[in-house]
């Protein structure tokens, strides 16, 4: 089969497609179409250059079929206290599954991202494939902002550590941080970073020899957590959907 001509218009890469279709990530779909398990017009292809049509190609993964939803969309959750970030509960912990049938969301929509279990706050779910991935993307510096309760107010040295790039996590620096001082005691913070290493703010706050009492995700670039309560969902707006995608790198729909 001789892939259709790459500069017809509507045409999307077969990856692409069925990253929009709710089928993972590029990575993990481009593993789908290696293995066999993609067909198109009923003859599989493994090629990564193939490209499709929405509007007349029908494809299928293992036989059944794959279509783009008809918008895809963002919702914002408040991820409860104590609830793991995975779809099945663990150790008797309340997985993220209950939530989404509680919500309403169809399976295709995934948490983008994680959140600690002993951590609230805003987790953004979706059914755009490459929206989750860009906002993943290390590179696309998404800005995350928190707000922390120390045990020990923060001392004046231990505040400049985190805000200079001193600070070494695993034999490398962490990227600067913003803090803002939230209450008078200094114990009390509201800190914004763009990485997302394992349990990054307790392990920078142990550093410094301090322990953090409470986190709270309060923003993922210019979403908001608001006065989302906790395990409510609200489905974000044109408006701060479009603020998101150009945050992640993706400025035109695609």
């Amino acid at each position: 089969m001789t892939p259709p001509p790459s500069g017809r218009e509507g045409l999307l890469r077969l990856n692409r497609f069925l990253a929009q279709a709710g089928y993972g990530s590029r990575r993990g779909v481009e593993t789908l179409i290696q293995s066999g398990r993609v067909a198109v017009g009923g003859r599989t292809v493994t090629d990564l250059s193939w490209r499709v049509d929405p509007a007349t190609h029908q494809v299928t993964v293992d036989g059944q079929p794959a279509v783009l939803p008809p918008d895809t969309r963002v919702y914002a959750f408040h991820k409860p206290l104590h609830v793991v970030c995975t779809m099945r509960p663990q150790a008797g912990q309340t997985g993220l599954a209950a939530y989404r049938r509680t919500g309403a969301l169809p399976e295709r929509f995934q948490p983008i991202g994680r959140l600690d279990h002993d951590s609230s706050g805003l987790l953004l779910w979706t059914d755009d494939g490459l929206l989750a991935q860009a906002l993943l993307r290390p590179r696309n510096e998404v800005w995350k902002t928190y707000r922390i309760e120390l045990a020990r107010p923060l001392s004046r040295r231990a505040e400049r550590l985190l805000t200079g790039g001193t600070l070494e996590l695993d034999g490398r620096p962490v990227l600067p941080c913003h803090l803002d001082l939230v209450s008078d005691d200094r114990r009390c913070w509201q800190i914004e970073l763009h990485e997302g290493r394992n349990r990054q703010i307790r392990r920078m706050i142990a550093a410094i020899e301090n322990s953090v009492l409470s986190l709270t995700r309060t923003a993922i670039g210019p979403v908001k957590l608001g006065r989302l309560h906790p395990g409510g969902f609200r489905r974000l707006g044109a408006r701060e959907l479009s603020a998101l995608r150009q945050a992640a790198g993706l400025a035109t729909p695609h």
